[in-house]
């Protein structure tokens, strides 16, 4: 059985001036084979907060919240009145990190995950169901971003290290109050 679940693979989401900047925030900050997040975010007023550069974050906004907006108007389309927040979380992990099957949490209404960091690595994993059928991989290609919007029991997936290289992506949620 093949995944049922919609998503979108797009890649080089980010222009070379974002995907850049964040490669100098890993070069810059991670050291070691760690686990951890560095949480950022903006509200839709134009308020931000986070470790990231506020300049950073409203250019972002400006930058790629319509083209977020198309995203989830295309895959939840009666989601679209619910967004309050984009929330922009740097993740790293260490090469032999495995982060459980999961679903996103109810108000994470669309997610995309953009591969910074290294060359190679391992991608997304998608399945069917929680126990981890029909494993299918979003491969990682450097400024490839999966696009999805959660669904109930269906948007099982996962991610772990290669075992060689630590793993950095940013993780890009719109959001709801809920």
């Amino acid at each position: 059985m093949a995944i049922e679940w919609p998503y979108i693979v797009e890649d080089n989401f980010l222009n070379k001036q974002h995907f850049d900047f964040l490669l100098k925030f890993y070069e810059q900050d991670i050291k070691d084979d760690s686990k951890g997040i560095s949480k950022n975010k903006i509200w839709l007023d134009g308020n931000v907060e986070g470790k990231l550069n506020k300049k950073y974050l409203t250019t972002f906004y400006n930058d790629y919240s319509e083209k977020l907006a198309s995203y989830l108007k295309k895959l939840a389309p009666e989601r679209i009145n619910s967004a309050k927040w984009l929330e922009l979380n740097l993740v790293w992990s260490g090469k032999q990190y495995k982060h459980r099957i999961h679903e996103d949490s109810p108000n994470k209404l669309l997610s995309v995950v953009i591969y910074l960091h290294p060359e190679e690595s391992s991608g997304t994993f998608l399945y069917s169901d929680q126990k981890g059928s029909d494993k299918t991989e979003v491969e990682w290609i450097k400024n490839r971003a999966l696009i999805f919007a959660r669904q109930e029991g269906v948007t099982w997936h996962s991610y772990e290290g290669d075992g060689k290289s630590n793993r950095f992506a940013l993780v890009v949620n719109v959001r709801s109050d809920i």
